[in-house]
């Protein structure tokens, strides 16, 4: 079996450079978070959330129907 020296891990440079965050009043640069959109509160999280789990289900069986289908089982 053939060794491998050093890492096999790569680094990737596109020669950009990266855009700069917003300054803070103390000089410093800030981060850029995304705002929280997606987020679920209240007593009816639970049942979106099991509405999306069941339409995801129902997405997925009829994905493997159809790669059955056209593999002829």
């Amino acid at each position: 079996m053939a060794r491998f020296e050093g890492s096999l891990a790569r680094t990737l440079d596109f020669g950009d450079t990266p855009t700069p965050g917003p300054i803070h009043a103390d000089g410093r640069a800030g981060l850029r978070l995304a705002a929280p959109g997606g987020l679920l509160h209240g007593p009816d999280k639970y049942k979106v959330l099991e509405k999306r789990r069941r339409q995801a289900q129902i997405k997925a069986r009829h994905a493997l129907g159809l790669i059955d289908m056209m593999e002829g089982r």
